[in-house]
């Protein structure tokens, strides 16, 4: 139970997501240690401060329920833990492009109009520059973006190592905010080595429930020619200049498993075959942190 219960709504799993390129003149391994410093910082400040805010519940609990039988007091502290957990960030993601060649074919097209539409959010994608990253931090239910806002910006402080070397190091980035709608597998568990490719595309015309209950058809499919995972995420409205949809997958570092799973989705019925296998804009990542 949680204060969306009388809506009849689930708590939402929220991505916070800030895509990203370091300048030219930065190299990739001074980047990544820091890019992985600030990731390992912010988890660290986030478990600290969780533990101070459970602390300070306890004891205000225990004032307030002096003298009141044990089971009073085991009930009102569930029903504070289903309608306002502790905030938490529950885990994080960094991903970084590869490079590594496609077959001929719909992934040509769709890792093409991958490069095409991050040229047009501002990025460098000719032959040769630096790798476009992709960092996640995911969170349950929308109180915690003020708990993000504080350890990011007061806890860690952007004047200090390493959130300032960061910033300093930043070419292009842009940021945006995403539910999750679907999973199927560990949208965020990882193996050595494997790719986790995204699809971000548009809906089009039909109505959100057909198009949600039509990818996830098309998910299922995907997800019979061995991926280990496969989640869809949605844009949360007006949270970020990005296409609205995205579908995120887990494969072993081969292009013929990619080329089997995106051919799954595109002999799907419905609108979902053209608007991820033959219009998405694919992006090949691998995990860096």
């Amino acid at each position: 139970m949680s204060l969306f219960a009388p809506l009849s709504l689930t708590v939402p799993k929220i991505a916070y997501c800030v895509i990203h390129q370091r300048q030219p003149a930065v190299s990739g391994d001074e980047y990544v240690k820091i890019l992985t410093e600030l990731t390992h910082q912010a988890a660290a400040r986030s478990e600290q401060a969780t533990k101070q805010v459970r602390a300070w519940r306890e004891k205000e609990a225990e004032e307030a329920l002096q003298g009141a039988p044990p089971e009073v007091g085991k009930r009102v502290r569930t029903l504070l833990e289903d309608v306002a957990p502790l905030p938490a960030l529950e885990a994080g993601l960094e991903l970084a492009t590869v490079d590594d060649a496609l077959p001929d074919g719909r992934l040509t097209q769709l890792a093409g109009a991958g490069r095409e539409y991050l040229a047009s959010l501002g990025f460098r994608t000719a032959d040769g520059e630096a790798p476009v990253h992709y960092s996640v931090l995911l969170f349950t239910g929308s109180w915690n973006y003020d708990f993000i806002e504080h350890i990011v910006r007061d806890q860690m402080g952007i004047y200090a190592y390493p959130h300032q070397n960061h910033i300093e190091q930043l070419g292009r980035v842009i940021f945006f905010t995403q539910n999750l709608v679907s999973a199927m597998g560990d949208p965020l568990a990882t193996e050595p080595g494997e790719w986790q490719p995204v699809i971000f595309f548009a809906k089009g015309k039909p109505q959100y429930d057909d198009f949600r209950a039509d990818l996830k058809r098309a998910m299922g499919r995907a997800m019979k020619t061995g991926l280990r995972a496969v989640s869809l995420w949605q844009r949360k409205l007006g949270m970020g200049n990005i296409f609205e949809w995205e579908l995120r997958l887990r494969c072993a570092a081969d292009p013929d498993q990619l080329a089997r799973a995106v051919g799954a989705m595109a002999e799907t019925s419905g609108p979902v075959a053209e608007r991820v296998a033959t219009r998405g804009r694919l992006l090949v990542y691998q995990r860096v942190d």
